[in-house]
């Protein structure tokens, strides 16, 4: 740490703002409910509060943590979650705000069209693909019986067509 004029560096870095920029933004699923969670991250100075509001400026509450940064400038990292049931391609925004400064930082959070999952049990995955080998293994093996049942058949054929024309020349005869 430096000294300057009597306060520490880091005692300075307190009093100038550090705005929240950079919002990293989250946005999941919960398999159980289908509520989604979409989270909204952000290092900055002073303390802010997050404001969510829906696209039709309707404001929602979400669920704030803060904590100190481990950062050498000892910043605030706030976190804020909303749970809410929505739909596709709906928008909200997540405001953070701190008390004494007028600029805000705003990021803006689009529910994306749902991706198509198979099934998450790790059981069904194995069953699918144990089933496959096993219906290989089946189609070859009807495969061999049918070509062996065309062989016997053809024989019988031969044979059937022998006695027919030794059945026919008797009924020829007693006629």
């Amino acid at each position: 740490m430096r000294t300057f004029s009597g306060f520490t560096f880091m005692a300075y870095c307190h009093l100038l703002k550090a705005p929240y920029r950079k919002i990293n933004q989250i946005i999941s699923v919960d398999p159980v409910t289908s509520e989604h969670e979409l989270t909204c991250q952000a290092e900055g100075y002073p303390e802010a509060e997050v404001i969510w509001t829906s696209s039709d400026q309707q404001v929602l509450s979400g669920k704030t943590t803060i904590a100190n940064s481990e950062r050498e400038e000892k910043l605030f990292n706030v976190t804020s979650t909303l749970r809410i049931n929505t739909t596709a391609n709906e928008i909200f925004y997540c405001t953070f705000r701190r008390s004494d400064f007028e600029e805000n930082s705003t990021a803006e959070l689009v529910i994306p069209e749902p991706s198509f999952r198979p099934p998450g049990n790790k059981r069904t995955h194995l069953a699918v693909l144990g089933i496959i080998p096993l219906l290989f293994v089946a189609l070859i093996v009807i495969f061999c019986l049918k070509r062996d049942v065309r062989m016997v058949d053809v024989e019988k054929c031969g044979t059937q067509d022998m006695n027919s024309k030794k059945q026919n020349e008797i009924q020829f005869e007693e006629t």
